[in-house]
């Protein structure tokens, strides 16, 4: 099977904080008046980094999940975990797309995808059960790090993404660890007839004033 480098329990965000503090505006010189770059900006570049980090993560991950080493105990999951995986991705994806577009709205120069770099944690080895591991520890660590940005934000729009985006992160988190935990115990009839309603919709995606968030969806009928 391929393997993967070695993942960290922050290697969504490994390096995130640090690379955002570097990326304030400088103040113009010369006889220009001096603009002082919007406080936030720092957080969010920090939280972008965080997202495309989550991406390249999951494609490493879902490499490990669509060919699981030989008598992996869970293979018969592996793709069906594969397709969520990669539902899960696009939302990541639909987070930075938002937290770019807010970083040049505030006046600011978001950080590339290109410039992450995804790297394993040391002792990592390629199987499902530690793939789920993996997500579980990052996106709860995602979790976490948006609260804090939502404690500390001075803008509204920006305050407002990362609460919308901490809720879809929470998500991925309880299922992940309903799973880890057996409070769910993974049923492959089940999941292959919900496979697209796992954490359906990014709540994001409403908070870009599109309709179509997780916020959209009918409340389920009593049966």
């Amino acid at each position: 099977m391929t393997s993967i480098s070695p993942l960290s329990r922050r290697s969504f965000l490994g390096g995130a904080a640090a690379t955002g503090s570097a990326l304030a505006l400088d103040a113009c010189g010369g006889d220009a008046v001096p603009v002082t770059a919007n406080p936030d900006l720092p957080a969010l570049n920090s939280l972008l980094a965080a997202e495309y980090n989550a991406i390249k993560a999951y494609t490493a991950g879902i490499a490990v999940l669509q060919m699981p080493p030989t008598g992996d105990p869970s293979a018969a999951l592996g793709l069906p975990l594969a397709t969520i995986a990669t539902n899960w991705q696009n939302q990541h994806r639909d987070h930075a797309g938002q937290l770019a577009a807010t970083i040049t709205s505030l006046g600011g120069t978001p950080i590339t995808e290109a410039s992450i770099t995804f790297t394993a944690p040391t002792g990592f080895t390629g199987t499902i059960h530690n793939v789920l591991v993996l997500a579980c520890n990052a996106e709860l660590a995602a979790a976490i790090a948006y609260n804090e940005g939502v404690k500390s934000m001075a803008t509204a729009s920006a305050r407002a993404l990362a609460a919308n985006i901490e809720g879809t992160e929470t998500q991925h988190f309880t299922v992940l660890y309903a799973l880890l935990k057996q409070t769910a115990a993974p049923n492959l009839t089940n999941i292959l007839n919900v496979l697209t309603e796992i954490v359906p919709r990014s709540f994001v995606l409403n908070a870009g004033g599109m309709n179509n968030g997780l916020q959209s969806l009918a409340d389920l009928p009593y049966a």
